[in-house]
């Protein structure tokens, strides 16, 4: 019942563009006399060349009257995207702008009247619940998978997003597609997996939905987002931290360093 009320409004991006590649970069050229000499002096260091690309992803639609959403990562460098809906009506659609700290990007398509998601509260969600994804791994449009929220509040790296990381099988090209709950609403946005391979290997991660709305919303404001920063950085609590502390037990976090001239540093917290 969610795929047959909600699929239509995923959608299929498909973008093409130029990226620069040097001739050092072994994905620069098919050329294997060139991959060959490359180690020789005077063919090192070359100067970057335009080269054309060609990718695709996933994307939902979030209002009636053609707004978006996917992942920066599937829109980066494109001069060209273009939009596929589960009708095979096809969009030209313009980047309104994109956040790379989040990985989240808004198009915009010329279209009324068009199928939407509805949006739930990544809160509300629990680890062993289940979800789905739909979207267009390989290139193969609605494409349905499920599993079970294994965790939540996952950090990549990165300091703005709590990923949601499930058991569902997500691929390339399901970049930008929805994650929905039991109840049919979108709760996140496929975004990772982790692979050796490059393929599905149990571990995929979603941009919780609240956070992608606060970008949505500072874009189609003023077409970018701005992320506040507290400037700390801070440590798992281990025992024998909370040991050396007096703390009965390793709950919580320890500020390991404090940023200067940061608003950490203004409001007086001090490293441990």
């Amino acid at each position: 019942a969610i795929v047959q009320q909600f699929g239509p409004a995923v959608v299929n991006v498909r973008v093409e563009g130029m990226h620069k590649a040097s001739a050092d970069d072994e994905d620069g050229s098919d050329d294997p006399a060139l991959r060959f000499f490359r180690g020789f002096p005077g063919l090192r260091n070359q100067p970057e060349q335009q080269q054309p690309f060609r990718g695709q992803g996933s994307g939902f639609i979030v209002s009636s009257d053609g707004l978006i959403l996917t992942n920066a990562h599937v829109v980066r460098e494109a001069k060209e995207v273009t939009v596929h809906l589960s009708d095979r009506r096809e969009f030209s659609a313009k980047v309104l702008g994109s956040d790379p700290a989040t990985d989240i990007a808004v198009l915009r398509i010329n279209a009324q009247g068009l199928p939407v998601v509805r949006l739930g509260d990544p809160k509300s969600l629990m680890v062993g619940d289940h979800v789905m994804a739909i979207g267009a791994p390989y290139g193969l449009e609605q494409t349905v998978t499920a599993g079970i929220v294994s965790a939540k509040g996952r950090s990549l790296g990165g300091d703005f997003v709590p990923y949601i990381q499930t058991d569902a099988a997500v691929n390339p090209g399901n970049s930008g597609g929805p994650l929905f709950d039991a109840a049919g609403q979108v709760v996140g946005i496929n975004s990772q997996i982790y692979s050796r391979t490059g393929g599905f290997q149990g571990l995929s991660f979603a941009i919780p939905i609240d956070v992608a709305l606060k970008v949505r919303d500072q874009i189609v404001s003023t077409g970018r987002a701005q992320h506040a920063r507290l400037g700390v950085s801070v440590q798992d609590l281990t025992q024998p931290l909370a040991e050396s502390f007096g703390l009965s037990r390793p709950d919580g976090a320890l500020v390991a360093g404090i940023e200067p001239k940061s608003a950490a540093a203004s409001a007086g917290l001090k490293a441990g």
